[in-house]
């Protein structure tokens, strides 16, 4: 049984109602294929319009500085221990070789117990604490230098399919 469907085409192309929906006796049935547009409207297949270039750039800038944010806080290695890299756990880092740095001006010789991202401990001389926060900022810096490349990427493409290609791994 084919039921008759019958669309309201609006002036801009978009379509305001179909498929069961209310309308009018104005109304033209369809012969072509009804999508959903990147804005959310629907359109006649044929004229559905493509997303911007430039919206598409700002859109895959954010996808990248997503990812750089998720690797930069999802934890780095360090002597073959993988620290977490939060931003409590850097203030933590940073705290604990300030203290470190304190007490081996008053001649002692003291060690940190941290505890890595897969709960192991690791027992950290001063240098080796100052080693972890160095560590730590030259990952930040790896990331922020892998998304600064990527996104010379985004500005440089011409294409939808250059913009898919460039993705953070």
């Amino acid at each position: 049984m084919n039921e008759e469907i019958y669309y309201i085409a609006n002036d801009d192309g978009t379509i305001s109602s179909f498929a069961g929906y209310k309308y009018d006796e104005n109304a033209l049935q369809a012969e072509e294929k009804i999508v959903q547009g990147y804005d959310g409207r629907y359109y006649f297949e044929s004229t559905c319009p493509t997303q911007p270039l430039e919206e598409l750039k700002l859109a895959k800038r954010a996808e990248i500085n997503k990812a750089r944010d998720a690797a930069e806080q999802g934890g780095f290695e360090y002597m073959g221990k993988v620290f977490d890299s939060d931003e409590i756990s850097c203030i933590r880092m940073t705290c604990a070789a300030q203290a470190m740095q304190l007490s081996v001006m008053s001649e002692e010789t003291p060690t940190i117990t941290w505890t890595c991202q897969d709960n192991s401990t690791i027992d950290l001389t001063a240098q080796e604490l100052m080693g972890l926060v160095v560590a730590l900022a030259e990952w930040s810096n790896r990331c922020h230098e892998k998304a600064t490349t990527l996104k010379t990427q985004v500005e440089a493409a011409t294409t939808v399919e250059e913009l898919d290609n460039i993705v953070w791994d």
